[in-house]
């Protein structure tokens, strides 16, 4: 598979249309990696440059009837659909972060593959607090979604910048960074 990284100068790519919109969730690739220790909990203490590539997952949020809570439907049947889903417990955070009724119905069409260590469900997490946030105006800041990002999964802050990164701690603690030009990339899953 050919990617390029990805430029994200125009953050969320987005289509809204009346009550939905469709956006695309980019996979990620680390480009450094420094395993610095462990932490002690569960987790190495990691120094890694990441970027957003133009492989991508694609979302597709509706506003919908409250009585129906949050709808998910994916095409990829090896998706989980229960708790595990990073999807779903974005969602869920968000609505009981903002204490808003979860009313929405959420398609994801899958492109980066599970395993790869790309970063889909992440991704997807990640998209879905963004959108989510714009959708129902709550206006919550990018560091105020990163840490909720943070509670779903390492890779989830990272995401919510939309920019290429050096993180750190558990891969939590993100510093938005530019590259200095776009990268060629040749990826492979075993």
């Amino acid at each position: 598979m050919n990617f390029t990284t990805r430029d994200v100068s125009t953050p969320l790519d987005l289509t809204i249309e009346m009550q939905t919109m469709q956006v695309l969730a980019p996979a990620k690739i680390n480009l450094s990696l420094k395993i610095l220790g462990d932490r002690g909990d569960g987790f190495h203490e990691i120094e890694t440059l990441i970027t957003p590539i133009s492989l991508s997952d694609e979302l597709r949020i509706k506003k919908s009837d409250s009585e129906k809570g949050i709808e998910f439907r994916c095409d990829d049947p090896t998706v989980p659909m229960g708790a595990d889903n990073l999807v779903l417990r974005a969602a869920k955070a968000f609505f009981t972060t903002t204490r808003l009724e979860p009313a929405v119905s959420i398609e994801l069409k899958k492109k980066i593959p599970h395993g790869a260590g790309l970063g889909g469900g992440s991704s997807d997490a990640a998209t879905t607090l963004l959108v989510l946030n714009q959708f129902f105006e709550t206006n919550l800041a990018r560091d105020e979604l990163a840490r909720l990002g943070s509670t779903i999964g390492s890779d989830v802050p990272f995401f919510v910048f939309e920019s290429a990164a050096l993180c750190r701690g558990r891969g939590e603690l993100v510093t938005p960074t530019k590259l200095p030009e776009r990268l060629s990339l040749l990826v492979l899953k075993p």
